[in-house]
């Protein structure tokens, strides 16, 4: 088992990179400008709901994730996220530029096709049951598309007990939850914020890379330990 220090540091630095998901952003902003034409108080609190539910929604799908990994040989799950890294590497690898605009969703992009298919985007999100809805459904079928790292983690969690496991990981998807809450501070009048958002989505496809690369390596590095 890791240590305290290198157990923060894992998470960090893990949540910061599964943070980078551009198609979640743009399912986002237009919650957002649906509220924005109500007020901005509605637009905070229509924001705070969809940040709240995905919260929640993540931290319920890690510990769908935590219940799986206790139950299946280490080898496996070793395996399985080894080869997912690898064809997350190769697709980051073979991308073109990425938009560097939270308004754009590119249709090539598999959490893109999904918000087609559920119709995400047409849901209302101008109030506050719907915007909720949203967010639950994006926690288990849009944010498990960029969550490579996320799966690792409740996998070496597994070992740990639940109370240790549910402290790190609200820590990790507070962490992960950061990118939304600069887009809504942005969209609340913090116009400062927009700087680094924009900065974040220049470097999406190095930090991509670099979270496919970790996650090969630690998966290597447990296959070859069991």
């Amino acid at each position: 088992m890791l240590d305290l220090s290198s157990l923060i540091f894992m998470i960090v630095y893990w949540a910061l990179i599964d943070s980078v998901d551009p198609c979640v952003f743009a399912l986002f902003v237009a919650i957002l400008i649906s509220a924005s034409l109500i007020s901005v108080g509605h637009l905070i609190k229509v924001g705070s709901a969809f940040i709240l539910s995905t919260f929640l929604g993540y931290l319920a799908f890690g510990a769908l994730l935590r219940f799986l990994a206790g139950g299946l040989p280490k080898w496996l799950l070793s395996l399985a996220t080894l080869s997912y890294g690898l064809v997350t590497l190769v697709n980051n690898l073979r991308s073109g530029e990425v938009a560097t605009q939270l308004f754009v969703c590119r249709e090539d992009e598999l959490p893109c096709r999904i918000i087609n298919t559920l119709k995400l985007n047409k849901m209302s999100g101008t109030d506050v049951l719907s915007t909720v809805m949203i967010g639950f459904i994006a926690s288990f079928t849009l944010l498990p598309c960029s969550a490579g790292l996320y799966i690792i983690y409740n996998v070496i969690m597994s070992g740990y007990g639940f109370l240790t496991w549910l402290l790190v990981s609200v820590l990790y998807v507070t962490i992960f939850e950061t990118p939304l809450i600069l887009i809504l501070l942005f969209f609340a009048g913090f116009s400062r914020i927009k700087k680094v958002n924009e900065a974040l989505m220049s470097k999406q496809k190095i930090i991509k890379i670099i979270g496919s690369l970790t996650m090969i390596s630690v998966s290597a590095y447990m296959l070859v330990s069991t």
